[in-house]
């Protein structure tokens, strides 16, 4: 079907919102799990992450459902640390 302008601007405005809140919290799962995991673990999971998102900004539909979804994980997992810091259990 075809679309308005507006409605594609809005599409496009929550695609780079996703693109960049799954950005910044690969950076930050990176730099938590780096005293963790060992180097190579990270390195291959660096690689996976670049991979969805080469294929995320090519706008490839699975690309873009693991995106959204690792973003709500994250949110969600944000949610969840922080309620458990407030009630210090």
């Amino acid at each position: 079907m075809y679309e308005f302008k507006d409605e594609f601007e809005r599409k496009e405005k929550k695609f780079k919102i996703y693109i960049f809140l799954f950005v910044i919290s690969v950076l930050i799962n990176t730099f938590i799990d780096f005293d963790d995991l060992g180097i190579k673990r990270e390195v291959y999971s660096l690689l996976f992450f670049c991979f969805i998102l080469y294929f995320g900004l090519r706008r490839k539909l699975w690309a873009e459902v693991i995106i959204k979804f690792f973003v709500w994980l994250n949110i969600i997992l944000l949610f969840l640390i922080i309620i458990v810091k407030v009630l210090g259990l």
